[in-house]
């Protein structure tokens, strides 16, 4: 996998730790202030616990607040620290709210008081009112930094009113429109805004014709929302309709990230331990009950094998290819999981049927099913001169295949029904289940054929 994370190149981070060196602040302030927020976050968090204070001491709080965000929260908890209080309030202040938020979440209700109670009345007030909201949620990730117009505004006055705005947004792509009772009507575009004439009522030319989301619902729903419907931003209303909140694209991509990270946490059996700042204990015991549980379903597993124990004693051969078997339907049932988990999770079902596609996963396991059991048949016929042994290690390989691309579209699909996330139906769990039900195949047709 290609790392595609952007990286300030050694030479310009060298370059920013020798002026500080220098003790050169004025040039290193102006030169700083010319990159990127992601760049300068990239060179602090480079430069050492020394070097970082010196940065905080040489921006102001308004300028690192657009610099705080990119950290991880222990990197934020870390930073916070070795801030001054004051200093620290101020660049909470300028930062938008659902990033405050995002920051105070974890602290302790004593500490989040504390610092509510140095930011001023509206910013402590919107805090409040987002960390009411569950974690996950979209009101979790909203925020209250938006623009709003009236519908008997004029589309000058509108313009006007943003040339003289000195309230800071990190974007504004819509003009939310709201009545006197901060009841949505509707979103205008700042390109509709511009194309529109001055005259021209804003309830007249917004499209009320907008998806919005509720701040209760799940943001894995608002995230399909905004990509089915090409939303970069996208409003949070109420149950009567009372605008409370917007969602932008920036956030989301935030969601996507997070909520891939999670299904391939399930998917492997590892949820919760992806994150390297995880310690190896908290790994180790978030990861132990799977393993206990996949290793009391590997003695189902060698049970199977002693139930067919005179049959592998009169054809020792048979015992050679007892990993094969497993490896292909383990792997095989892994390989449907990740299909009809991906189906899932982006609704593409709903298109064609559930039943469509386990079809399509059940022609596709006989078709593999079909090529590598003429394969294996040809394969043992040569090399171990032994065209029985041939013909049952390829006729298991067709049954199992089949079977086992079934289960793997079945589990996830009735965990699903179950309203559970279906990447829970992990990776190891089906590969241990076709496991058992590939051995139990493989041993049948071998004691059939043999007739032992």
């Amino acid at each position: 996998m290609i790392d595609a994370k952007q990286k300030v190149s050694q030479a310009t981070l060298d370059t920013f730790r020798n002026l500080l060196a220098a003790e050169k602040e004025e040039e290193f302030r102006s030169s700083f202030l010319k990159l990127h927020e992601n760049d300068q976050f990239n060179i602090i968090r480079r430069l050492g616990t020394t070097a970082r204070a010196e940065v905080i001491g040489i921006l102001s709080p308004e300028e690192f607040a657009m610099i705080f965000k990119w950290f991880d929260r222990d990197e934020q908890l870390e930073l916070f620290d070795e801030m001054d209080e004051a200093y620290g309030i101020r660049m909470l202040e300028r930062m938008s709210t659902d990033n405050v938020r995002h920051f105070m979440e974890p602290l302790k209700a004593a500490v989040q008081q504390e610092l509510l109670a140095g930011l001023s009345a509206q910013k402590a007030a919107h805090i409040r009112e987002l960390l009411t909201y569950k974690r996950g949620s979209a009101g979790s990730v909203m925020r209250k930094e938006f623009i709003t117009g009236f519908p008997d505004d004029t589309a000058g006055a509108m313009i006007e009113k943003l040339k003289g705005d000195t309230t800071t947004h990190e974007a504004v792509h819509h003009i939310y429109i709201a009545d006197e009772d901060q009841k949505f009507i509707g979103l205008l575009s700042l390109r509709g805004l511009l194309m529109a004439k001055d005259k021209d009522l804003l309830g007249d030319v917004c499209d009320t014709e907008i998806k919005t989301v509720m701040p209760e619902m799940d943001q894995e729903h608002v995230a399909r929302i905004m990509q089915d419907y090409d939303a970069v931003d996208i409003p949070v209303v109420s149950l009567d309709r009372e605008l409370v909140g917007s969602i932008t694209i920036d956030d989301i991509i935030d969601v996507i990230e997070f909520e891939m990270t999670e299904d391939v946490g399930e998917l492997t059996a590892s949820r919760g331990t992806t994150d390297v700042s995880v310690s190896p204990f908290t790994a180790a015991k978030k990861r132990v009950p799977w393993i206990l549980i996949l290793m009391f379903l590997g003695l189902i597993t060698a049970n199977v094998i002693g139930a067919f124990e005179e049959t592998l004693e009169a054809v020792v051969l048979l015992s050679f290819f007892i990993p094969l078997v497993m490896d292909a339907a383990g792997n095989t049932g892994t390989q449907s999981l990740a299909v009809m988990v991906r189906i899932l999770s982006t609704g593409a079902y709903e298109k064609n049927g559930i039943w469509h596609t386990m079809k399509r996963e059940l022609g596709t396991g006989i078709l593999m099913g079909i090529v590598s059991g003429l394969t294996i048949t040809l394969l043992i016929s040569v090399f171990y001169q032994d065209m029985k042994i041939g013909l049952i290690v390829g006729s298991a390989l067709l049954l199992t295949l089949s079977i086992s691309t079934v289960i793997g579209s079945i589990v996830p699909v009735v965990i699903n029904k179950l309203n559970i996330d279906p990447a829970v139906a992990s990776g190891p769990f089906i590969t241990t289940l076709n496991d058992v039900i590939g051995l139990l195949i493989y041993f049948t047709i071998a004691t059939a054929m043999l007739q032992i």
